[in-house]
């Protein structure tokens, strides 16, 4: 009886991603059943249960089964205008993004990486010294509410951009971190499901499911992916991203890779540390009472597929966390403030700890390779082998002597070089070869 009620209610559910039915299961020990559904999406559990996502029917899949519920309701009162709740639309984000562009002209440059379903610019800034150069320095990035009902990191980087903006030539560490980085910030991935307050897209998929997932063996194609996603994927073959966070909403805590696997991430013991450098900086987050210090690995929290977290890392050496900022998705605009000022700190220490790493560059950006990493003190530890492109390469890693064994075209070269927690070397710890 049980499978024939999953047949009936579930049988013609569309892609796994689709959330257009939002709700919260009060039965913790459903979430075993729930998670063999590849239709439905599972999203923070906690003790008292978890949000549960899925097509047209999942409510009343749960109502045949019997399973205790409740709507969450997150759909936008269009009758109520962003102005009025205090937020920004779109277009005043845009408005505001370009005068910035164009009052520093020096250190911040805008570009749209793509469009959404609806045709909207997907707004990324960079910041640094000779902006608009492409030089070889460590490369960071912020981006924030794929999910679009999870807002208060769509305020919190237009926030930062502002303070580097105007701390520059002002603020030793601000100055220092644009002068020797490059800098991408992406406010909203999803300004289509902010428009509606929802968390899917204008097509109703989660893009936090949406990416290509290595423990399922898809390809690293974005043959019919949602259009955010594909223009975040296409962003990164053209980048050298090292070192990234994306923000989401509805708890406080830094979230670490792997989410999609029980398996431990090669360098586990590095990215919880880089985890807790972000949580330590934010009062909230370190003394929280669900996770301990502020930090949890992703799939012992729960599993999920199809994340950008660890499609970064898995594809593109893009070692990335997910923070989630503030209990409330949706807060009072009047608490963004506050929320900002928890993770102004932790935001700039992440940033900077895109120098604790290594790297080389060639004179030509065409050169490509493999590199294999050996870190020889303080323990000695196989990294493994990384490819690298466009004739250059960069690693965060955690502090300590390593070798690099370049090979390129045959044509072997190797050098050993020290990484250092604090410390930032002009324009990066790069080794020319």
């Amino acid at each position: 009886m049980f499978k024939l009620l999953i047949g009936l209610v579930l049988s013609c559910m569309a892609h796994s991603a689709v959330v257009q039915e939002q709700l919260f299961v009060l039965e913790p020990d459903f979430l075993k059943i729930a998670s063999s559904r590849v239709e439905l999406t599972i999203d923070h559990v906690s003790p008292e249960g978890f949000e549960l996502y899925g097509p047209k029917g999942t409510k009343k899949w749960l109502e045949q089964l019997g399973v205790k519920h409740s709507t969450v309701k997150s759909v936008h009162n269009h009758s109520k205008s962003f102005s009025n709740s205090g937020y920004p639309t779109f277009e005043q984000i845009t408005s505001s993004l370009k005068s910035l562009a164009k009052k520093y002209p020096d250190i911040m440059s805008l570009e749209s990486i793509g469009k959404t379903v609806e045709g909207r610019e997907l707004w990324m800034v960079k910041i640094s010294d000779n902006v608009s150069v492409d030089e070889t320095e460590p490369e960071f990035k912020y981006i924030s509410s794929m999910h679009g009902n999870e807002i208060t990191g769509r305020e919190l980087t237009q926030f930062f951009i502002k303070d580097l903006l105007e701390g520059y030539g002002k603020d030793a560490r601000i100055t220092s971190l644009i002068n020797n980085t490059e800098l991408f910030i992406m406010p909203s991935m999803n300004p289509d499901g902010s428009k509606r307050k929802r968390r899917g897209n204008a097509n109703w998929v989660d893009l936090n499911r949406n990416f290509p997932d290595w423990t399922k063996g898809d390809a690293n194609s974005w043959t019919k992916r949602q259009p955010e996603t594909v223009a975040v994927m296409k962003l990164h073959t053209k980048r050298n991203f090292a070192l990234s966070a994306n923000f989401h909403g509805g708890a406080v805590v830094v979230n670490y890779p792997w989410d999609s696997t029980h398996d431990r991430h090669p360098l586990d013991a590095l990215v919880r540390e880089l985890s807790l450098r972000y949580a330590q900086e934010n009062y909230p987050m370190r003394t929280s009472r669900e996770f301990k210090d502020g930090v949890t690995n992703g799939a012992d929290w729960y599993k999920l597929h199809g994340g950008m977290q660890d499609w970064s890392y898995f594809w593109h050496n893009d070692l990335q966390v997910t923070v989630e900022l503030s209990d409330s998705k949706w807060p009072n605009y009047s608490d963004i403030k506050g929320h900002y000022e928890d993770n102004k700190e932790s935001m700039m220490v992440f940033a900077e700890s895109i120098h604790q790493g290594a790297g080389f560059k060639f004179k030509s950006s065409k050169t490509e390779g493999t590199v294999k990493i050996t870190k020889l003190s303080p323990e000695r530890k196989n990294l493994g082998s990384y490819g690298f492109s466009r004739g250059e390469f960069y690693k965060v890693l955690a502090p300590g002597k390593y070798r690099f064994e370049v090979n390129s075209a045959g044509k072997k070269t190797s050098f050993e070089t020290n990484v250092e927690f604090g410390v930032s070397k002009a324009n990066g710890n790069y080794t020319q070869i």
